[in-house]
């Protein structure tokens, strides 16, 4: 059986003794907010301690940081439950405890957490979340607790249950044995060859960003390659991405109504077929894929780097030097579309960087192919393909089949760079631009279709 998520009450589980609302935060110094009262001792990383009051204090349990160690290297989802403490303790003394991470450094426990349902209620209601966005039955999600009372979730959703003593918590040798017991993880099945997960997967470099499904490193032992890996892949995911893969790479649009996990797997579907088809996947095959793959490293600077960036947006210098960095994007979208016959349908600053030259950029390279379908240039108009565009982003008309002069393709995508770019900055800086300045200023594009 596959593990897709293991899940730990806090209370007398992961540490001993309990964060009780009605207790703590109750001294003479007490603060208002009752987390403002959790304190890691400062020589002791394993205790924390009520400021209020020093008699009162929870222990991480030793053998936890270890487990939870072992649970990302496995790369199962992790979740914290509770329904006796109020979240924003729990939140507080995961953020104050650590755990190792896969390169051994100290980080915060709650960094590691996949599904936070600590607060106060039921666990009927938190294993049907947990099931809903581990995308698993309850069978497939393992439970550690030290009240007997939570084996109602077995007997009712059928999630494993352990229950353990609120001497010890959940201790090495007991986790170890329900993996035995229920299944060995790894994040999903004990398959062959690529059906296993992260089958072949290369040495990892340095850590270079993190989202919410995936990581990205440097290749180990080589600068012109990063390594994209999932989180949390399985066999199960796997042989779903391949049918949903065959059908975007004939060029047939894929629609996942509203299936979530489909939806996921399409986006990934979608970026192993746009890297394939412009040479930048190295490896491996689309169709041998088994949660990570290898892309060629893109060189190149962010335009928020350049001094002229930091420019107010109505400036004259501002606009002059986006203006040429939004025409080079284009150059590069418009070149990829003829040599490669995919558009790229996210261009906007974050998914480009540039080449300069002093202040002048001089050349554009495109990242992040998720968002991009299929193109084809006749010699004199751009004809979108039929792919089914899961996001379509904010003043985008992108139908299938839909055909553009080069002059009406620039103008469809500069216009689109320029609301893009100018709502953003209303939405986060309302002293740089106001909402109603920058409404007045996108209704006249016409400077910005030309190159200057």
């Amino acid at each position: 059986m596959t593990i897709k998520a293991i899940v730990f009450e806090v209370n007398w589980t992961v540490w001993s003794g309990k964060l009780d609302p009605a207790k703590w935060g109750k001294g003479r110094s007490a603060s208002k907010k009752l987390e403002d009262n959790l304190e890691l001792d400062v020589s002791d990383k394993q205790l924390i301690r009520d400021v209020s009051n020093y008699s009162l204090e929870i222990r991480l349990f030793q053998d936890i940081p270890k487990i939870i160690h072992d649970i990302k290297k496995r790369r199962i989802p992790l979740g914290f439950v509770s329904k006796d403490s109020p979240r924003a303790m729990c939140d507080r003394a995961l953020y104050l405890f650590e755990y190792p991470d896969e390169n051994h450094k100290d980080r915060t426990i709650n960094s590691a957490v996949d599904y936070n349902e600590t607060g106060n209620g039921d666990f009927i209601s938190i294993f049907n979340n947990v099931k809903d966005w581990a995308f698993a039955q309850g069978q497939e999600i393992l439970f550690f607790d030290y009240h007997e009372e939570s084996l109602k979730v077995n007997r009712e959703l059928g999630v494993c249950v352990e229950i353990v003593s609120d001497h010890t918590g959940v201790t090495w040798d007991i986790y170890n044995r329900a993996l035995e017991k229920y299944g060995q993880g790894g994040g999903g099945g004990s398959g062959k060859g690529p059906d296993k997960p992260y089958y072949g997967q290369p040495k990892l470099g340095k850590l270079l960003g993190e989202g919410k499904f995936s990581k990205v490193y440097e290749a180990a032992g080589g600068s012109d390659a990063v390594i994209k890996v999932l989180k949390n892949w399985t066999t199960e995911q796997r042989r779903r991405l391949l049918e949903i893969y065959a059908v975007v790479k004939s060029g047939r649009p894929f629609d996942p109504g509203n299936n979530q996990q489909d939806q996921y797997l399409l986006m990934i579907a979608l970026e192993l077929r746009n890297l394939n088809m412009i040479k930048e996947l190295k490896d491996p095959k689309p169709e041998d894929f088994s949660g990570w793959f290898k892309m060629k490293k893109i060189e190149g600077t962010p335009v928020w780097r350049h001094h002229l960036y930091k420019k107010h947006p109505f400036g004259v210098e501002f606009q002059e030097f986006i203006a040429a960095c939004m025409h080079l994007a284009m150059d590069a979208i418009e070149h990829v579309v003829k040599t490669y016959g995919v558009e790229h349908c996210d261009a906007h600053v974050k998914n480009v960087v540039f080449d300069f030259d002093g202040d002048k950029p001089v050349r554009a390279r495109l990242l992040d192919w998720g968002i991009a379908v299929k193109m084809h240039w006749d010699g004199s108009r751009y004809i979108r393909g039929d792919d089914f565009q899961l996001i379509v982003p904010q003043y985008q008309d992108s139908k299938p089949g839909l055909k553009y002069t080069p002059d009406e393709f620039r103008r469809y995508w500069v216009g689109w760079m320029v609301k893009t770019k100018y709502t953003a900055f209303w939405m986060r800086n309302a002293n740089a631009i106001t909402q109603k300045d920058g409404q007045e200023f996108l209704k006249d594009l016409d400077w910005w279709y030309h190159r200057h």
